[in-house]
């Protein structure tokens, strides 16, 4: 008899440990699948970060300024890929009348670049907010963007800031989810990273009137509109099923207390 409460009792147990994890695949299934990073500087061409798997969904924290204005990002891809193009800023109000510089190259047979795609102050993607619910972060999205190449090769993505100022951004690309052990133990520490990365204020009086640099910026896309409402629709339903499966833990813990209670009687 003892031999089969026992056996109960870890059949109850493996279900209340598969609904923990089965919350927390949930929770870092909010992340979009983008692995997260923090490269060093590229500064230049010649210096370019390397995307050695274009097609593994990746996200890239990185910090530009009056020194350190570029960052460059190298990526051999064959014919017909469909580049991602994401560049996104943590949203701070002295980031949304500022709009950096995107461009796609080509290196063509002669060493050559060949600018295929731009997006700067006047060609503008537009502007859209975007609330990732694992971190709980905000961001303002400059331009979300998919680009088929024509041929294969390398090719180039600079950001430019043209701003005499700390500048934080991120560039993702990528669409295939690849998450093993190792990158879900490393989320922990991630997390507090990124948020960090789009909480820390900047000091205003340092800061440039961005205006008088480039023209204002006007949040005039659908787009963000759209965008919000699924972001805030998703959280609110990844919540209430968080809230479903806390519930079903602690149901089953009742009912493995109230056998053990019972069974001593």
């Amino acid at each position: 008899m003892i031999t089969k409460i026992k056996i109960y009792h870890k059949f109850l147990l493996m279900i209340v440990f598969s609904i923990l994890g089965y919350t927390f695949l949930m929770e870092t299934q909010h992340l979009e699948a983008h692995k997260p990073f923090f490269p060093p500087s590229s500064s230049i061409k010649d210096n370019a970060l390397p995307i050695n798997k274009p097609n593994i969904s990746q996200v890239f924290y990185f910090v530009l300024s009056e020194d350190n204005d570029e960052f460059w990002f190298k990526l051999n891809l064959e014919k017909g890929h469909s580049l991602i193009l994401d560049l996104g800023t943590p949203k701070f109000d002295i980031y949304k009348n500022m709009y950096p510089d995107l461009t796609l190259y080509y290196e063509n047979e002669k060493m050559n670049m060949d600018k295929l795609v731009e997006y700067n102050i006047d060609n503008k993607w537009g502007l859209s907010e975007f609330h990732e619910p694992f971190t709980n972060t905000y961001s303002w999205i400059y331009v979300k963007d998919r680009y088929s190449t024509p041929m294969a090769g390398n090719y180039y993505v600079r950001v430019k800031s043209d701003y005499k100022m700390d500048y934080r951004l991120w560039f993702a690309t990528g669409i295939i989810e690849d998450f093993g052990i190792t990158d879900l133990a490393k989320f922990a520490g991630n997390r507090n990273t990124i948020r960090e990365f789009h909480t820390n204020d900047y000091e205003i009086e340092n800061v440039p009137n961005a205006e008088s640099e480039k023209s204002n910026f006007t949040n005039e896309s659908e787009v963000s509109i759209e965008q919000s409402e699924v972001s805030t629709e998703r959280s609110e339903s990844n919540t209430f099923m968080i809230y479903v499966l806390i519930l079903s833990i602690f149901i089953i813990l009742l009912f493995i207390y109230i056998n053990i209670r019972r069974n001593k009687t």
